[in-house]
């Protein structure tokens, strides 16, 4: 048998696409996802009348799924994409999903090891902007933290959560591995928060909030590595810190926001891959 093959229906990798063309910075995201990732099903969700033969021509292996064309017109839509029952209902026939967006890239294949680490949902962590001075620091952050989530402390408009609550939490969901069945056993439990979160335009109440903070915010309901660990997957903010301090030199499973966050720091790597940025 084909070790490759042991287990298709393992993970598919998700490209949502909403635009008739890519950027030049979109076009190396594409390719180094087929170039790494090319053994996965590899499927592309757009919106109902968005013509994608730019893409599937070029790339006949890539799959397409489309779903309403509301969920495509800005980030609130997709966010009620993200945290619909429809979503998560048309990828059953697989076990996990890697969300791949394009502003992310992935340096090598570490999926069918990630899918297999017990870990329900993944993404690159929110890093704050210094490193812990000691257990110490880390214990009184730790607690500051869990108080603020567990009494969902906001801001003084009273909608906004503190800054506190996500930093350091796991993680964007632009780079994300989501184990499908659990994902959509709580979209069906927690409906009535899901709308709240809809109602709230603000990045603090993005899908990702949802699966990486809201879910375990009393109980652990679904298994969310800590940001150590999530940070060998994926990495966002202060990439360079981030990889030195925490991944001892050695690159993650993938990235995300390269082009926003630390691209000087990323170009030599990306150089090396055959891409130039």
């Amino acid at each position: 048998m084909n070790k490759q093959r042991k287990n298709p229906q393992l993970a598919c990798v998700v490209i949502p696409v909403y635009q008739s063309s890519l950027t030049d910075y979109e076009r190396i995201s594409l390719t180094q996802c087929l170039r790494v990732l090319g053994k996965y099903p590899i499927i592309l969700v757009k919106p109902h009348s968005l013509d994608v033969s730019y893409l599937t021509q070029p790339h006949p292996e890539l799959q397409v799924r489309t779903f309403d064309d509301a969920y495509f017109k800005n980030v609130q839509s997709y966010n009620r994409l993200m945290l619909s029952e429809a979503f998560y209902q048309a990828f059953t026939d697989f076990e996990f999903m890697l969300i791949y967006q394009l502003d992310a890239f992935v340096f090598s294949d570490e999926l069918t090891n990630w899918c297999r680490s017990g870990y329900e949902y993944i993404g690159a962590p929110w890093l704050r902007d210094r490193d812990f001075t000691g257990w110490a620091d880390e214990t009184v952050f730790n607690f500051k933290k869990r108080i603020a989530i567990l009494f969902d402390l906001k801001k003084d408009d009273g909608i906004t959560p503190r800054e506190i609550t996500s930093l350091n939490g796991v993680g964007n969901g632009g780079f994300s591995l989501r184990k499908v069945s659990s994902l959509l056993r709580w979209i069906r439990f927690f409906r009535k928060k899901i709308v709240r979160y809809e109602q709230i335009h603000a990045h603090q109440y993005n899908e990702d909030v949802f699966w990486g903070i809201e879910l375990n915010r009393y109980f652990p309901l679904i298994s969310v590595p800590d940001f150590r660990t999530a940070m060998r997957f994926a990495v966002e903010f202060y990439p360079e810190r981030a990889i030195r301090t925490y991944n001892q030199g050695q690159l993650p499973f993938g990235c995300h926001a390269w082009n926003i966050h630390g691209t000087d720091y990323w170009r030599p790597i990306f150089a090396t891959y055959g891409y130039t940025i």
